[in-house]
């Protein structure tokens, strides 16, 4: 039998403060989905924090395919936003 590649990634990310608030590796998914579940019950009531469960072979692809939750969003907001000729938008306060 083939031993599993795929590495799961729990993330948590922060749309208010648009940055990555949590981030965990898996080799079991069964534990995965154990802590996906906690984080969901964890942030239930705050619509601004996602929480996404992903599977790939490594880090690096899914920054690739989910650069969103690695790159610092804030900054190319507020790139776009300049380019355009819009403010940017002001971070989150807690």
């Amino acid at each position: 039998m083939a031993k599993r590649k795929t590495i799961d990634f729990l993330i948590v990310f922060d749309h208010d403060a648009r940055k990555q608030i949590g981030l965990e590796e898996f080799r079991n998914t069964a534990q995965a989905l154990k802590a996906y579940g906690e984080r969901e019950e964890q942030y239930r009531d705050n619509p601004r924090v996602e929480v996404v469960l992903l599977g790939a072979d490594s880090i690096e692809a899914i920054k690739v395919t989910h650069s969103n939750y690695f790159e610092d969003t804030a900054d190319a907001v507020d790139h776009l936003r300049a380019s355009v000729g819009l403010e940017p938008i002001p971070a989150a306060r807690p």
